[in-house]
C-alpha cells in the first residue's frame, strides 16, 4: 500500500506546527513588551491554531466510547474560536465595526452550541447523516461569514496605511480566506480521499503561512516592501541636508512621516524654532515622554505616541490603531530618522550662531567704518585751516621768522601734511566696500601700462616690466588703479631697481604678483604688514607714506573675494618681496595676451 500521501499530510502538519509555534513566540514576546488587546486576540488566535495541529499529530482513533466523541467535540469548539479571534483582532484594530461583530459572535455562539449537541461524528469513509451535513454547513458558513469580514475590514483598513503595514494586513487578509478555502475544501466533500486531503492540507499551510507572515516578515521582504518608501525617506533626507532653520527641518520631515509610519500626525516637542501641539496635549505627552524608563532612542507611551529623542527635545508620532501590532520594524526606522533630524538641527543650531556671530561682527564692522568716516571727516577741516595758516604766515610774513622759528615752522607743516595725508587714507579705507563706484570690465594690462609711467616718473630710478595673461577684472576702475598704484608705489619707493608685474591664468581664476628686488619683508612681518598703520620703515622719515597702503590694498582685494598675501622673493631675483593677489573666477570676464605666448614690456 502507497503511503506516500499520508507521509506527505504528516509533514505538512508538522510543517504548519512549526510555523504557528514561530509566531506564537513572536507574539508572547510583543504580549510582554505592550500587552496590546490586538495581540492578545493574535496570539489567541495562533495558540489556538498551534494547539489543533498539534492535537491532529497524536491520530487517535475513534472507539465509539462517549470520551472519544467528548474530546472530537471539545477540539472542534476549540477550533471553532479561530475565526472569531481573528474578528476580535481586527475589531481591536479599529478595522471591524460593533454591528459585524454581534453577528460574528452569534454564527459562533451558534456552531458552538450545534456542536456540543452533535450525536457522534462519522469517520472517513462512513455515509453522513442529513444532520451531519447540515451541521457542516454551518460551521463553513459561519467560519466563511466571520474571515470574510476579517478579511474585508483588514484589507481596507490597510489602504490608509503606510506600505509595509498596508501589505502585511493585506497578507493578513489574504491568510484569513485561504485558510477558510483549505476548511471548504476538506469538509465540503462526504469522503475526501487521500489526494483531496494533501491538497487541503497544502491550502491550510498557505493560509497558516501568509497569517505568519503578517506578523513576522522576514528581512528581504520587508526591504522589498519599502523600495518605493526608501526611495522617498533618501529624498527626505536630502532635503534635511540643506535645511537652514528648525521651522525648514519641521517643514521637510513632518509631512513625509504620516504616510511613512502609518500614522495620524507627527511633531515636535520642545523643540526651539518649531510649532508643537498646544499646551494641554504637549504638557501631558512630555510627562509621558519623560516618565518612560528607558534607555532607548525611541519611547512608547501608554497613549500610543512614539517618541524619538532628540538633543533639544522630542520627535513625536501619532500612530493609530494599527501601528503598535504592525510596527517593530517601523520603531528602528524612525530611530534612524531621528539620527538624520537630530544632526540637521545641529546643523541649523551652528548656523545659527555662525549667522548671529557674523551679524554682530558686520554691525560692528559698520559702526567702525561709519566712526573712521566721521571721524576722519571732521579732522580735515582743523587740518585744512592750520595748511592755510602756515601757507599765510609763508607767503605773508616771509623773514621774518629765522633759525629756529622758520625749522619749527616747517615741521608744523611737514606734519600737518602727514596728518591730511593719514586723514584722506582713512577716509579711503572707511570708503571701500561702503561707498563704491559702479563696476565695469577692466582691463588691467593698459591700466598697469598707466599706473606703472606714472610710478617711474617719480621713481627714476626703478624699471618696471609687464609680462604674461592679464585679465579684464568686473570691479572699480578707481579701485582698480587705487590697488595697481599702491602696490608699484610701495615696491619702488623701497628701493627695489626692478619691479615685475606679472599675470598668470590658474583652474580658480586668475593671478598677480608684484615682485621687487628691494631689501625684502621679514617673514615673521609679513602679515603684520597689513594691519593699519603699520610701517617696516617707520623711523625712516625719507621715505613718505601713512602706513595705510597695504591694507587698502586687502581691503580692496577682499571686496572682490579675493585674497592677497606678500612672499619671499621671486624665482628672478634672490632677494626682494612678492605681492601674490588672488583673483575668483566669478569677478574674471576675459584675458589680454596668451599664457602660451607671454610678452614683455618694460616701461620706462
Amino acid at each position: 500500500m502507497n503511503n506516500t500521501p499520508d507521509t506527505f499530510l504528516v509533514t505538512t502538519q508538522l510543517i504548519e506546527l512549526a510555523i504557528v509555534l514561530c509566531a506564537v513566540l513572536v507574539l508572547v514576546r510583543r504580549w510582554v513588551e505592550h500587552r496590546a488587546r490586538a495581540t492578545g486576540w493574535a496570539l489567541a488566535m495562533f495558540g489556538i491554531l498551534a494547539l489543533v495541529v498539534a492535537v491532529g499529530q497524536l491520530q487517535v482513533k475513534d472507539d465509539g466510547s462517549a470520551l472519544h466523541h467528548g474530546y472530537t467535540v471539545a477540539l472542534v469548539c476549540v477550533l471553532l474560536l479561530v475565526p472569531y479571534s481573528l474578528v476580535r483582532f481586527s475589531m481591536a484594530l479599529g478595522a471591524l465595526g460593533k454591528r459585524r461583530h454581534r453577528v460574528a459572535a452569534a454564527v459562533t455562539v451558534l456552531a458552538v452550541a450545534a456542536t456540543l449537541v452533535s450525536p457522534r461524528f462519522p469517520q472517513p469513509g462512513e455515509p453522513r447523516s442529513t444532520w451531519f451535513t447540515t451541521y457542516v454547513a454551518l460551521v463553513i458558513v459561519g467560519w466563511g461569514v466571520q474571515s470574510v469580514f476579517a478579511a474585508h475590514g483588514l484589507w481596507t483598513a490597510g489602504n490608509r496605511q503606510a506600505t509595509v503595514v498596508r501589505r502585511r494586513m493585506r497578507t493578513l487578509a489574504s491568510g484569513a480566506v485561504v485558510v477558510t478555502l483549505a476548511l471548504v475544501s476538506s469538509g465540503g466533500s462526504g469522503s475526501p480521499s487521500e489526494a483531496s486531503q494533501v491538497i487541503s492540507a497544502l491550502i491550510g499551510a498557505v493560509g497558516i503561512s501568509l497569517l505568519v507572515l503578517a506578523f513576522v516578515v522576514p528581512g528581504w521582504l520587508r526591504t522589498a516592501w519599502r523600495a518605493q518608501d526608501m526611495l522617498q525617506l533618501a529624498a527626505t533626507e536630502r532635503g534635511l541636508m540643506v535645511a537652514l532653520t528648525p521651522e525648514d527641518v519641521a517643514d521637510t520631515i513632518l509631512p513625509a512621516l504620516p504616510p511613512l509610519f502609518g500614522a495620524s500626525r507627527a511633531f515636535f516637542v520642545d523643540v526651539p524654532g518649531t510649532t508643537g501641539p498646544a499646551e494641554d496635549e504637549a504638557g501631558p505627552l512630555r510627562a509621558d515622554l519623560q516618565a518612560a524608563d528607558s534607555s532607548d532612542l525611541v519611547v512608547v507611551t501608554a497613549s500610543g505616541a512614539f517618541g524619538c529623542r532628540l538633543s533639544p527635545g522630542w520627535l513625536v508620532v501619532r500612530a493609530d490603531a494599527l501601528a503598535p501590532v504592525f510596527g517593530p520594524s517601523e520603531l528602528r526606522l524612525l530611530e534612524r530618522v531621528g539620527s538624520f533630524v537630530d544632526l540637521a538641527l545641529q546643523r541649523c543650531r551652528l548656523y545659527e550662531q555662525e549667522a548671529k556671530s557674523r551679524r554682530l561682527a558686520e554691525a560692528a564692522n559698520a559702526e567702525l567704518r561709519t566712526l573712521v568716516y566721521s571721524v576722519s571727516h571732521d579732522l580735515r577741516n582743523p587740518i585744512i585751516s592750520v595748511l592755510g595758516y602756515l601757507d599765510v604766515l609763508a607767503t605773508e610774513h616771509a623773514g621774518q621768522l629765522e633759525g629756529e622759528g622758520q625749522h619749527y615752522l616747517d615741521r608744523i607743516a611737514v606734519n600737518a601734511q602727514y596728518m591730511q595725508s593719514l586723514i584722506q587714507d582713512l577716509l579711503e579705507l572707511s570708503r571701500i566696500g561702503r561707498s563704491e563706484p559702479a563696476p565695469q570690465a577692466v582691463p588691467l594690462r593698459p591700466l598697469a601700462e598707466s599706473v606703472a609711467r606714472e610710478v617711474s616718473a617719480q621713481h627714476p630710478g626703478c624699471e618696471i616690466e609687464l609680462a604674461g595673461a592679464f585679465p579684464v577684472v568686473w570691479m572699480s576702475e578707481l579701485r582698480a588703479r587705487q590697488l595697481l598704484t599702491n602696490l608699484l608705489d610701495n615696491a619702488a619707493k623701497h628701493g627695489a631697481g626692478i619691479v615685475r608685474v606679472g599675470g598668470e591664468r590658474t583652474d580658480s581664476g586668475a593671478v598677480l604678483t608684484v615682485a621687487d628686488d628691494g631689501p625684502g619683508i621679514p617673514a615673521d612681518y609679513r602679515e603684520k604688514a597689513f594691519e593699519v598703520f603699520e610701517r617696516l620703515d617707520a623711523a625712516r622719515s625719507d621715505i613718505p607714506g601713512t602706513g595705510m597702503g597695504l591694507p587698502i590694498c586687502r581691503r580692496i582685494v577682499e571686496s572682490l573675494a579675493g585674497a592677497i598675501s606678500l612672499q619671499g622673493p621671486s624665482a628672478w631675483t634672490a632677494t626682494g618681496t612678492t605681492a601674490r593677489i588672488e583673483l575668483p573666477a566669478s569677478t574674471v570676464t576675459g584675458w589680454q595676451i596668451s599664457v602660451m605666448s607671454p610678452e614683455r614690456e618694460t616701461v620706462r
